[in-house]
């Protein structure tokens, strides 16, 4: 639900950090909320290839929050999505620092990185929100390897016809389990259906398919491990 009311302003400044540095930025807000509530939400995405975000902490000094927590989730590709929860704000107008987001860049000397605010919640309710894209410049430091994220990337060809060859990548040792399913919701036999991967990395898979198994039209493959974290990817087989 959408609540009317003055946009709500997010920023993280723009800085210049090292490769494989840690640091704590400040998340600054400037808030005025229709009403009071007893839960506020900043969701931010970030540079899920370059930024490992470590936590987040309150700034005690004003104590605007009664706690502040945060959730983060990477999805494939380098986009993660990062929720910080203040609970229990003080006051509906607040302008100033709400807390410090720790970070540790990754990889990706002489480039940079980013972090984006999206959206502002009050309980359930979406607040209109001015931000801007904070950008990190990575200088050159101490090597560090990327670090990998589970995923399923883009199939090859797609569309296919009856052979389909994808990318996808485990952060660890894995069983990785394989579905394809029709866009009725019907599901198409696939061999290999399951490999074991000794090692994180990134690795190739590929199916064939028999004339009469597939139709022309959209398919979901979807991608599971044994550890948890499940992913799908749609195709397209055209004949």
């Amino acid at each position: 639900m959408t609540a009317a009311a003055t946009e709500q302003f997010v920023l993280i400044p723009d800085t210049t950090l090292w490769q494989g540095q840690r640091a704590s930025l400040p998340v600054m807000v400037r808030l005025h909320l229709p009403r009071q509530v007893s839960l506020l939400r900043l969701v931010l995405l970030y540079s899920a290839y370059r930024l490992r975000l470590l936590g987040v902490r309150s700034n005690t000094a004003l104590d605007f929050c009664s706690t502040l927590s945060f959730y983060d989730t990477v999805f494939a590709g380098d986009t993660g999505r990062v929720v910080i929860e203040c609970r229990g704000p003080r006051a509906e107008q607040y302008s100033g620092v709400i807390g410090h987001l720790d970070l540790e860049v990754l990889a990706g000397q002489d480039t940079v990185a980013w972090l984006r605010p999206i959206e502002v919640w009050g309980d359930t309710s979406i607040f209109l929100l001015s931000g801007q894209t904070a950008w990190i410049r990575i200088e050159n430091g101490p090597p560090v390897e990327p670090v990998l994220t589970d995923g399923l990337g883009a199939g090859i060809p797609n569309p296919f016809v009856y052979r389909l060859s994808v990318q996808y990548a485990v952060v660890q040792p894995a069983w990785v389990f394989f579905r394809l399913f029709s866009f009725s919701g019907e599901e198409v036999p696939l061999e290999p259906s399951r490999v074991y991967v000794p090692r994180a990395g990134a690795f190739p898979v590929s199916f064939s398919f028999r004339p009469w198994e597939l139709a022309s039209g959209g398919y979901v493959l979807r991608m599971e491990t044994d550890y948890g974290t499940v992913y799908f990817l749609p195709i397209l087989c055209v004949k």
